[in-house]
Parts: structure tokens; C-alpha cells; sequence
């Protein structure tokens, strides 16, 4: 680099450098810096980054032959690690500007304990005569770029454009994560030379796959990203003399890399600056766009602690203070809710433009058109009003007079039908009656009219909800005289309000001055003062003394969660509760008047005794569920390998229907399947023509410009086909013996067509009736195995959540546990299982403790508090090595089989416990009518029959009942509602990142019309998993209300009478079944946002891609809205006809039993006829009633 070009960059990159400080972005100004400090000091940067916890630190240690950096199985480069030839010292740049330095000789295990603090210390520079870095190059260790910890990854992320060369390293067994091929995609055009490190290669293992195959496999994927395979090193740092070990290879081309010339510098230097100012002034556009993520939001909360008096005589203040509560919340919601947004206004101008005198349209401004455009935009508008008012009003209302209802005890079926009823009242009369006519019509009558429009609709729903709440007032009144419990430190609701940006049009004006002068700046020599500082680039940093290091073992971790342990009893006393549930109905069914109930109750019993269970695993692909379900049934079942073999759904099961033990059956994917898998993985828009399969696919991969990787997936689909034609065809299961289950699993070309295998293996689990599920890797992108992912979240018993010891919870992990939490509300009971894998690679107790507590504490950030949290190697497990302290097999047993027997069959034991306490009552009072007189047993009768009259007619109220119907309605609606509110948000950032600056690299049209495609099918398959949560969360409630109503409320009715029981049986067999949806976006859709995109400058730099994001998303807001419209009443009947067969169901359930409960005291009634009968019964029920009968758990 010439002075007078460095001079002249100095000046340009100074004044820039003083720009970004002024506008606010100090990040980018410190890179400027880093990036002008690094040219002025002719400095070369090799840096190494890839997965957290694939072994950076510790190959760094490796190749400088020294102990420097520290290693952990969890994330320990909290900052970023610079190491560079020199005189010994440290320097510690801190978190607020600071830098201190540690000269001469220190103790190393202190500065590794700076590396961790990712909380005082930014960075952390080495200096030492190493001999193995040439002076002026820099060795650079970055925290994973996988972290879930957003600060690590921007760190990582900090240095990563100005590196030379980067190396990314990956664990062996996480090589084909999708991860690694974005991160590439992303960062190859900005560094001049990427190589790809397989580190830990000591744990391959040639009898699971050959050394060969698993490198083939790595280079193609490479290969498929544009980098060669002579970029390519694998490496062990545990086994030097490992056969595949080529640590010494990569010695030799480090030493290549920092010898190499700096001529290009200058070139260099001026790109990485032109990138930094390409980024600044994307930012300045994102903030004139007012992009929802740069929306100030606003969160009140206010406390407000009411308290209702505890004397009984005060009722009347009681009932006065309920009516002012309701009240007040009605006020509260309707002060706070946002009627009339900003968006809405466009609406009432239009509107109120069309009630001017002087307002006319149409050819020759005939009265026709001119009346016909004015009712269009009344229509608009008043159509806009509604729905606003419904979503920010009404819903808020019903669910506060729910919480009211029941806060005040008056929450019954009466009331909540009173409640589902309540709506604004709204005719189209109320947008013309907020007009004030004579005023001029300008935008600050625009505003003041949505103002007084919105005080009109409140006014007409504090009237409608008067009505309500004098209701429910008077039942408040009616129940006084019970005990009323004090409400204390209710919490009102967090209302959520958007704070609009001010002054938008001076901010976006001077967003684009902004932008003009910065351009002018890199571009003009005489945009540029001439007295910059051509030291600018030198920190001024503050020199302190080093920080005090924290106490403690980690900053990474939270404090270890309490670990429960279960404490399993000798026997197992709901089998022996079971031995006993027979031997009633044996003595009772003895009794003829008897046996419909006994033998009703007989069967109900042995379900219990007989029930199958299903145990899904889940978990991120190489998480290692194969292993492990291998591990649980004690052999090697389903293969096993690094690399991803689950892509069919494996079952193991019990021998059945005369299957025999160690074979399978292989179920293979019809030709619609394949079909719609090739169109969903290629993006080919249609199925091609064709006479045959075979014929229609292979004129598509000659017809259509493909991908190499998608002619491969072609092709493996159709040498699969040409091989199983006849399954395939005629759907046959095809039966083998385990022996050869391998390519059926694991070698894609067959796999590809296989849809499910069930493997019949005998074995102490499965004996149980215990089904396991090893499904498809959790980050999958294929729709089928997205719906059976949710459907097993559904149906499975249990399921276990895999993650690896040496890369636990990775963001793949934190993306498929943030979709089990928006369904973990539904979910009965507490099924789900936490397990971290291959812990044999624990060094020592204190590591695998710092391990656990890591996960938990990552858990807890999730959402799952106390979570079941076991410690496992497969491995050793496999081969029977004794129980160790990081192998808790045996601890995961007991808690699965406690789990099973206990808890997931306490419901229904409970219900047979009752059941049998009432057929023992049923026996008591028969045996009580024997030594009755005929007078009294006659007026015992009338009461049977008036009971059984009233339970009749309360069955069949329940039955057709619509109140549960309603609140199903509105629950779907507003689901609904938040479903488009998410997926807005989502598409803002799916749209950010789809289009990043690495599309000027080839061909920019093609790019950019590949990355719009690509967005889109995510955008669906997003929108698609929305929709299967719905399902589930629908379900769980669907379950709790028939719960409630049948279970809880009915239940305590009939208890109050004492006649008759209802069993309801097991609902959850009944769930909904996942509704198939398909999103379709016209390829056209977007073509003219497209034609907007001119070249990458306009794009880039010219505040292109902000504009493109923001018509996107606003039509794809459309485009949702249309699909949830099209959906909303499918939806709504989907459910609510499910819901009707199920109260249906418990309807004629219900009655079938008190008839027959009927028709038992009848018989008993009758004179002498089965008294011996009635006095055998009473005496076996007094023997069990005597007996210890409780269920213990």
C-alpha cells in the first residue's frame, strides 16, 4: 500500500469513522477502526470459529503446542481471543471501553478465567514467543457461532470480516448440520480463503460407517457450497497418531497462509471498509422504515390491589363493590384499547373525502358513481371499524367478565352463556354520526374525527356491558350470604400499547441526507476535509487495572437446579389395586342384578392393565436417538452412524399378530408422497407430465435447470422406485429380518422411499406394551415429518428430548423446544424427558455437573422449570459397562416406569376407585331397602325415578349444551388473530436475512428470484407448524372443557344426589386429528416487488431492500390473512364438530349408565326376589370397603 493511497483511505475511512459515531453506531465505527488498524499495522488474521464445543480451544492449544485457551464441553470463548507473536504479556480490553495489561510472566489458569467472562472482558490479546506464529500474524479464537447466547455470537461475528483466512471447525458428529451450510453461504464471498476442520475424528467408528463414505460425504457438501476438497482437514487433538489424523498437513498450510504475500492489501482494506459503510446505511434505512423491530413498544403495568371485605353482613357493599369493579375493567380496557390506529386513518380520510358537498367521481361526474364510490368506502371503512373493535375490545371483555365471573363466584353455565353472547353493538350509522359537517376537511380533522369515532364505540360498549354486568351483579347478590373469600392483590391485566414513532417524515428526510453524505464522502475527494487525524484509528482507551475475576465455577451457568429423586417402592401397589378392582367385580358379579355394571367396570379394568404406551424421542440430527432407543431395548436394533440416518419414522414394538421377534415391516411412501416431497425439497413448481413415474420424473431433472443436489435426490427417489415398483405401488409392507434393516434406514437410496419401519423386538420394555418412536432429527424441514413430530407432541405417552454432551443445546435445540412451548400449556401432565447423550466423554464429576447445570439453566430460559434431566452414554450402555457416575440408565428407567405406572394410569385408576366406591354404595343402600316396608320402598322409588328424571334432563342440557361450542369459537378466532400477528414479525425477519449481500456473487437476478423462492417455502412451512400448534393447543382445550363440564361440575352433581355415577372414560383417545393445510403463494405473487429490484447498488445502497422487505411483508400480511380467512370457519367446525361428537359421546355414555344404574335399584326394590344376592354383595363390599383400597402413587 502506497503512502498517498493510505493516506487517502485514512482520510476517507476517518471521516466516516466520525459519521457512524454521530449516528449512533458505535458498533460499526469500532470495526472501521479494527479494520484500519490492522492495514496500518500489515497484519495478517487467521481465524477460527464453527459449532461451540467442537474443539477450537483446544485445537488452537494443539497447534501453538501450549495450554493457553480454556476447554469445556460447554460454551467457554465468551469473548474473543487474539493471539500474536511477541514480548509476554496480556492485554484485556473490558465491556465499558477500558484496557489493562498484564506485563511479563502470569498465571495462566487466571487469564483462561478472562476468556470465560464474557460479562467485564470483550476481548483478550496473548502476546508470547511462540514458535509456531510468525510475527505479524494473529491467531483468533471466537466464541461458536451456534451459541445461544446472542453476546457470544456477536462477538464471533465482530472479527470475522476482517480475517485473512477462517477456519471453521465442526464436532465429527454435527458436520451435516444446516447450520454449518447457512454460516458458509453467508461469510464465503467476504474472507479470502475458508477451510473446513472435522475435528474430534478419533470418535469415528469403522463398523458404523466407513472412513471413505463419511468423507465423501463431507466433500460433497462442500463441494455443493463452493469450496474444494483440498480445503478440507481432519483432525484429533486427543489421539495424535489417530490413522486419519492430518493435524500436522494443517501445520504446514497455516504456515502457507502466513507467509503469504500483502500486496492485495490495499484492495483488501478498501473492501472490508465499503462493506462496513454498505452495512451503516442499511441501518440508517431500516430506521426510516420504521420496521416493526425498530417500533418503540411501550409496557405498562400497574398494580392494583382490591380487596372484598370478609363480613357476611355487608352484603350490600359486597354487591356495590362487584358492579364498580366490573365497571372499572370495562373502562380500563376500553380506555386502553387502540380503536383507531394510525393505520385505520388512511380509511377515514377516504371516507371522510367522500361526504364532502364537493366530492364527486366517476365519467363526467355522474351522481351514480359518484353515490356508488361513497358507499364503497363507507363499507371500507366501517368493515375495517369492526373487526378492529372486535379484536382490540370484545375479546378483551369476554375474557375479563370471565375472570370476573369466576373471581366473584358466579361463573356458571348460565353466566357464561350470558357472557359469550356480549358485542359492541356497531351499525354502519356510527361512522357517519362522528362527523362533524362544515368542518374543512385536513388531516387534523381526520385525526379528531378517529377520536371522537373512537368515544362513540366505547360508549356503545360500556352500554352493551352494563347490561351484562347488572346481571351478573344480581347473581353476585344472590350468593353473598355464602362465604365470600377476599381477593387481595388481584393484578390487572398488562395491556400492551405501540408507541408511534414521531416525527417520521424529518427522520426519514434526514435518514436520507445521512446516507447521501456518507456515500459522497467514500466516493468525492472533495466530500472529504482534509485535516483528519491519519492516527484516528488508535485506541484511546482508558488504562485500569485488570478486573477483579468473579468467585464461582462459571458465568455461563445459572444455579444448578435441584435434582428430584424418585424413591420407588418394593411393590408395586397399583398393580396390586388392579388385583383387587378383579377381585370386587368377581364377588359382585355374582350378583345378577348386577352384572351389566360389574361387567362394564371388569373391562374398564383390564383397559387399565393392558394399556399400550408410546415413547417419541426427539432431538436435534447425531443427537444420538437411535443409541438410545438401541440402549433402552439392550441391542444394537436401529442402525446407528455420524451422519443423518433417521428420515423415516422407526418404531420398536412387541411382536404382534403372529410377527415374529427380529424382523420388521418396511412401509414405503406412495407415488403422491414422493411426489410432493420431490416438489417441496426442489422447488419445482408443478408435477411434471408423463406416462409414467418414472417417465415424468426423469424428463424433469433433463427439462428443469436443477441444483446437482436436487438431481441427486431425483435420482435416489427413482432408483428406489425402479427397485421397490411393486410396494410402492401396491402399498405391501415388505417383512425382513433385522439382519438387513441397515439400508432401510441409512442409505439414502432406498431410505428416501421408505415411509415408516416398525421393527417386533421382545424385550423388558417392550413387554410393558411400550412402543418407542425414534422421529426424524427436530430441525427437519420436511413437512411430513413436521405433522408427525406434532402428532406424536400430541399422542405420545412420554418423549425424550436428545442432546449431545459436547454440543448440549444448540440453537436447533432452543428452535424445537420454543415450539413445544406454545403447546406446553395444553399438555395433561409433565411428559417430557431431558437427556443428554454420549456423557462418557465427561472428563471428571466437576465437568459433567457444569454440563448439567448449563442445559437446565438454558431449559429454564425456555420455559421448563424442573426439568427431568438425565446424564446417559448409549454407548457403554450398549455394551454393558457398569453404571458411572455420568451413565444414569438405570435412574432413567425407574422414572420412566414410575412414570408409566403411576402417573400416566393414575387418572383412570382414580376413576375406577371411585367407580368401585359407588357400585359398593350402589350395594349399601339395596341391602338397606331389604328391611324397608313396602310404603317405604315405594317412596324410595319415587325419589329413584325423580333423581333419575333430573340427571336425565341435566345429561341432555349438558349434551346440547353451546356454551363450551361458543368459547371454542372464540378461542379459535383469537388464536387466530395472534397466529397473523406472529407471522408478520416472522416474515420481517426471514426477509432481512434472505437477502444479504452474498447474492451479488454470480448471477443477481437468478440469486434473487432462488432466495424468494426459498423465503416463501419457508414462509409456508412457518405457517404450517402454526397451524399444527393451533391443533394441539385446541385439543388440550377441547379436553380440559369436556373435563370440566363432565368430570368436575357434573361429577359434583351427582355426587350432591347420591343415586347415580358416570364413568367418562379415556378423551385423550379421542383427540383431534391434525388438520392437513396447504398454504399456496402464486408464483406471480411477488413479481412486481422484483421488477423494483434493479441491480445490487440500487438494492443495497440505495434503500432498495428496505422498501422490497416492507411491500413484501405487508403482502404477505395480505396473503395470510386471506389463508386464515379461508381457514377460520373450516377450523371452527373442525373443532366444534369434534367437540359435538364428544359431548355426544359422554351424552349417551351418561345416560346408559344411570339407566342401568336404575334399572339395578328397581330389581333390588322388589320384594325378597334377590335378597340372598344383595346380602352376598353387601358382605363382600363391607370385607373390601374394610380393606385397605387406596391407590398409592
Amino acid at each position: 500500500m502506497t503512502d498517498q493511497n493510505r493516506k487517502k483511505l485514512l482520510h476517507k475511512t476517518g471521516e466516516l469513522y466520525k459519521q457512524f459515531i454521530e449516528n449512533q453506531d458505535e458498533q460499526r465505527a469500532a470495526k472501521l477502526a479494527a479494520v484500519m488498524k490492522k492495514a496500518a499495522d500489515e497484519e495478517v488474521y487467521i481465524a477460527f470459529t464453527g459449532h461451540y464445543s467442537a474443539g477450537k480451544s483446544s485445537l488452537l492449544n494443539c497447534l501453538l503446542m501450549e495450554n493457553i485457551l480454556p476447554t469445556s464441553p460447554i460454551p467457554t470463548s465468551a469473548n474473543l481471543v487474539v493471539i500474536r507473536n511477541g514480548e509476554k504479556r496480556v492485554r484485556l480490553h473490558t465491556t465499558d471501553g477500558a484496557c489493562a495489561e498484564l506485563e511479563g510472566a502470569y498465571q495462566k489458569d487466571k487469564v483462561q478465567q478472562y476468556c470465560k467472562d464474557g460479562e467485564q472482558i470483550e476481548s483478550v490479546e496473548i502476546f508470547d514467543r511462540y514458535t509456531e506464529i510468525d510475527s505479524g500474524v494473529a491467531y483468533i479464537d471466537t466464541p461458536g457461532i451456534d451459541s445461544t447466547d446472542d453476546a457470544h455470537f456477536l462477538s464471533a461475528a465482530s472479527i470475522l470480516h476482517q480475517a485473512d483466512a477462517l477456519f471453521y471447525v465442526v464436532h465429527y458428529n454435527h458436520v451435516h448440520s444446516e447450520e454449518n451450510v447457512k454460516f458458509l453461504r453467508s461469510i464465503k464471498e467476504s474472507i479470502p480463503n475458508v477451510y473446513f476442520i472435522v475435528n474430534q475424528i478419533d470418535r469415528h467408528d469403522e463398523t458404523e460407517t466407513k472412513f471413505g463414505d463419511y468423507q465423501a460425504q463431507v466433500e460433497e457438501m462442500l463441494c455443493n457450497e463452493g469450496i474444494s476438497k483440498e480445503a478440507l482437514y481432519f483432525t484429533s487433538v486427543t489421539e495424535p497418531d489417530h490413522p486419519f489424523n492430518q493435524m500436522e498437513a494443517l501445520r504446514e498450510e497455516l504456515r502457507r497462509i502466513e507467509k503469504q504475500s500483502k500486496s492485495n492489501m490495499q484492495a483488501l482494506t478498501e473492501q472490508k471498509a465499503r462493506n462496513l459503510l454498505k452495512e451503516h446505511t442499511e441501518m440508517l434505512k431500516k430506521d426510516e422504515t420504521g420496521a416493526p423491530s425498530f417500533a418503540e413498544q411501550l409496557n405498562i403495568q400497574t398494580g392494583l390491589v382490591q380487596s372484598l371485605r370478609d363480613q357476611l353482613d355487608e352484603a350490600e357493599k359486597q354487591t356495590t363493590e362487584a358492579e364498580k369493579r366490573m365497571q372499572e375493567e370495562i373502562n380500563r380496557i376500553l380506555k386502553n384499547a387502540n380503536l383507531t390506529p394510525f393505520e385505520m386513518r388512511e380509511l377515514a380520510a377516504t371516507f371522510l373525502e367522500s361526504q364532502e358537498p364537493s366530492f364527486k367521481t366517476g365519467f363526467f361526474f355522474s351522481k351514480a358513481k359518484t353515490a356508488q364510490e361513497r358507499d364503497k368506502r363507507r363499507n371500507a371503512f366501517f368493515s375495517d371499524v369492526a373487526k378492529r373493535t372486535e379484536a382490540e375490545a370484545d375479546w378483551h371483555i369476554i375474557d375479563t367478565l370471565h375472570k370476573l365471573a369466576k373471581a366473584f363466584d358466579v361463573y356458571t353455565a348460565e353466566s357464561e352463556k350470558l357472557i359469550q353472547t356480549y358485542r359492541t353493538p356497531l351499525d354502519i350509522s356510527i361512522i357517519e354520526r362522528a362527523v362533524k359537517h362544515g368542518a374543512a376537511f385536513s388531516s387534523e380533522y381526520v385525526l379528531q374525527y378517529t377520536k371522537d369515532l373512537a368515544e362513540l364505540i366505547r360508549k356503545e360498549a360500556k352500554r352493551e356491558a352494563a347490561d351484562i354486568i347488572k346481571v351478573l351483579s344480581a347473581m353476585v347478590k344472590e350468593r353473598v350470604s355464602k362465604d365470600v373469600q377476599t381477593i387481595n392483590d388481584r393484578l390487572v391485566q398488562e395491556s400492551e400499547k405501540l408507541v408511534f414513532l414521531q416525527e417520521q417524515a424529518r427522520l426519514e428526510n434526514n435518514a436520507r441526507e445521512k446516507t447521501d453524505r456518507l456515500w459522497a464522502i467514500w466516493e468525492e475527494e472533495s466530500a472529504c476535509p482534509m485535516h483528519i487525524d491519519t492516527e484516528w484509528f488508535k485506541s484511546k482507551k482508558t488504562r485500569v487495572a485488570a478486573p477483579e475475576q468473579k468467585q464461582g465455577r462459571s458465568q455461563l451457568t445459572a444455579q444448578p437446579m435441584p435434582k428430584s429423586e424418585i424413591k420407588m417402592e418394593q411393590e408395586m401397589p397399583l398393580q396390586d389395586q388392579i388385583k383387587r378392582f378383579y377381585t370386587l367385580s368377581d364377588l359382585l358379579g355374582e350378583c345378577s342384578m348386577l352384572l351389566k355394571q360389574t361387567s362394564a367396570f371388569r373391562e374398564r379394568v383390564k383397559r387399565l392393565e393392558e394399556r399400550k404406551f408410546t415413547l417419541a424421542l426427539f432431538g436435534g440430527f447425531s443427537s444420538g436417538k437411535s443409541s438410545f432407543a438401541n440402549a433402552l431395548v439392550g441391542e444394537r436394533v436401529l442402525p446407528s452412524s455420524p451422519t443423518p440416518t433417521t428420515g423415516t419414522i422407526n418404531k420398536i414394538t412387541m411382536p404382534i399378530n403372529g410377527n415374529l421377534n427380529k424382523t420388521a415391516d418396511v412401509v414405503f411412501k406412495t407415488e403422491d408422497d414422493i411426489t410432493a416431497e420431490i416438489l417441496q425439497l426442489t422447488g419445482i413448481p408443478k408435477e411434471p407430465a408423463g406416462r409414467s413415474f418414472t417417465e415424468k420424473w426423469e424428463k424433469a431433472v433433463k427439462k428443469n435447470r436443477l441444483q446437482e443436489e436436487h438431481v441427486k435426490l431425483i435420482s435416489n427417489f427413482l432408483l428406489a422406485y425402479e427397485k421397490y415398483q411393486q410396494y410402492i405401488q401396491e402399498q405391501k409392507k415388505l417383512t425382513i429380518p433385522l439382519s438387513e434393516l441397515k439400508p432401510y434406514v441409512a442409505e439414502e437410496t432406498t431410505a428416501c422411499a421408505v415411509k415408516e419401519v416398525t421393527v417386533y423386538y421382545t424385550c423388558p420394555l417392550t413387554e410393558k406394551g411400550i412402543t418407542i418412536v425414534d422421529t426424524p432429527g427436530a430441525s427437519s424441514m420436511n413437512k411430513r415429518h413436521t405433522e408427525l413430530a406434532f402428532q406424536y407432541i400430541k399422542d405420545a405417552d412420554a418423549f425424550f428430548y436428545m442432546t449431545y454432551y459436547q454440543h448440549s443445546f444448540s440453537k436447533g435445540d432452543r428452535s424445537f423446544l420454543r415450539k413445544l412451548g406454545l403447546v406446553k400449556e395444553s399438555l395433561s401432565m409433565d411428559k417430557m424427558f431431558f437427556i443428554i447423550n454420549a456423557a462418557d466423554l465427561a472428563k471428571d464429576k466437576t465437568e459433567l455437573e457444569t454440563v448439567t447445570d448449563y442445559v437446565s439453566a438454558e431449559l429454564v430460559k425456555e420455559g421448563v422449570y424442573e426439568p427431568q434431566l438425565f446424564t446417559v452414554s448409549s454407548k457403554e450402555e450398549l455394551v454393558g459397562k457398569p453404571e458411572s457416575f455420568y451413565n444414569q440408565f438405570s435412574k432413567v428407567r425407574k422414572h420412566l416406569d414410575r412414570f408409566i405406572e403411576v402417573d400416566v394410569k393414575k387418572a383412570s385408576a382414580a376413576q375406577l376407585s371411585t367407580e368401585a366406591d359407588k357400585l359398593c354404595e350402589t350395594v349399601f343402600q339395596l341391602h338397606q331397602s331389604q328391611h324397608q316396608s313396602r310404603e317405604e320402598k315405594e317412596a324410595q322409588k319415587q325419589r329413584l325415578m325423580l333423581s333419575f328424571e333430573r340427571t336425565a334432563a341435566d345429561i341432555e342440557k349438558r349434551r346440547n349444551s353451546e356454551t363450551i361450542i361458543e368459547k371454542v369459537k372464540k378461542d379459535t378466532r383469537e388464536q387466530l388473530y395472534h397466529i397473523t400477528q406472529r407471522l408478520s414479525y416472522f416474515a420481517n425477519d426471514l426477509l432481512k436475512s434472505a437477502f444479504h449481500p452474498g447474492l451479488q456473487n454470480g448471477d443477481w437476478k437468478k440469486n434473487v428470484s432462488k432466495a424468494m423462492t426459498t423465503a416463501m417455502h419457508e414462509y409456508q412451512f412457518e405457517y404450517i407448524q402454526e397451524i399444527k400448534t393451533l391443533d394441539v393447543r385446541m385439543s388440550g382445550f377441547i379436553e380440559r372443557y369436556i373435563n370440566e363440564e363432565w368430570l368436575d361440575h357434573f361429577q359434583k352433581t351427582l355426587n350432591e344426589d347420591g343415586y347415580f355415577s358416570v364413568y367418562a372414560g379415556d378423551q385423550h383417545s379421542n383427540g383431534i386429528q391434525l388438520k392437513e393445510v396447504e398454504p399456496e403463494i402464486e408464483e406471480r405473487a411477488f413479481e412486481q416487488e422484483l421488477k423494483e429490484i434493479k441491480s445490487p447498488k440500487q438494492f443495497f445502497e440505495q434503500k432498495g431492500k428496505a422498501a422490497f422487505i416492507e411491500a413484501v411483508r405487508m403482502k404477505l400480511t395480505k396473503i395470510t390473512e386471506a389463508w386464515i380467512k379461508n381457514e377460520e370457519e373450516s377450523l371452527i367446525f373442525h373443532y366444534t364438530a369434534h367437540l359435538r361428537r364428544l359431548q355426544e359421546d359422554m351424552g349417551e355414555k351418561a345416560i346408559a349408565q344411570i339407566t342401568d344404574q336404575k334399572e339395578t335399584y328397581l330389581r333390588g326394590y322388589a320384594e325378597g326376589e334377590h335378597a340372598k344376592e344383595i346380602e352376598m354383595a353387601y358382605q363382600a363390599c363391607i370385607s373390601w370397603k374394610n380393606s385397605d383400597n387406596t391407590i398409592k402413587m
